[in-house]
């Protein structure tokens, strides 16, 4: 008698969203499966269609409106510009996301911190120092969307090997 395999997961993409505002945190775990979503958050379920990730992201993001813009593709207003002094005590909110293809892939990790008119993007350097930026509006929608499709096309490559 022969066994069959054990069943597997089907390829996915799983994304934590942590949101800090205003003396909260939020944590948001979100996984897509084909064109489905899933999130949860604090124990509560709520599906959706993945072509609707952005509006999703979006509702958990707070009122500030260079944070919840919609992607438009802008480069930096001015890369070069670093924050001043006093900058971290104007940050009113802090978006982390990561991004996984699931099973195997790389995380794609982003961060950014907002004041209550700029968006600072913040990425880890290899030496262990943090290079702040300057961020257009629509930077946090711009980059969820191009980690997310990164993700995708991971898995399809992985599905491609596998056939």
């Amino acid at each position: 008698m022969t066994q069959s395999p054990p069943p597997q997961d089907p390829p996915q993409i799983g994304i934590r969203l942590v949101v800090a505002h205003d003396d909260v945190t939020r944590r948001v775990d979100l996984q897509l499966v084909g064109s489905r979503g899933v999130a949860v958050e604090d124990g509560l379920v709520t599906t959706f269609e993945a072509s609707r990730l952005w509006p999703t992201v979006r509702a958990v993001l707070p009122e500030l409106a260079h944070l919840r813009a919609d992607p438009h593709g802008l480069p930096s207003p001015d890369p070069d510009r670093r924050p001043g002094e006093g900058w971290d005590r104007e940050c009113r909110a802090m978006v982390s996301v990561a991004v996984a293809s699931l099973p195997g892939g790389e995380v794609a990790l982003r961060t950014w911190f907002a004041t209550d008119d700029e968006l600072w993007s913040a990425t880890p350097l290899p030496d262990g120092r943090t290079d702040l930026r300057l961020a257009a509006p629509g930077a946090v929608a711009d980059l969820l969307i191009w980690d997310v499709t990164g993700a995708m096309e991971v898995l399809v490559a992985a599905a491609e090997v596998a056939s």
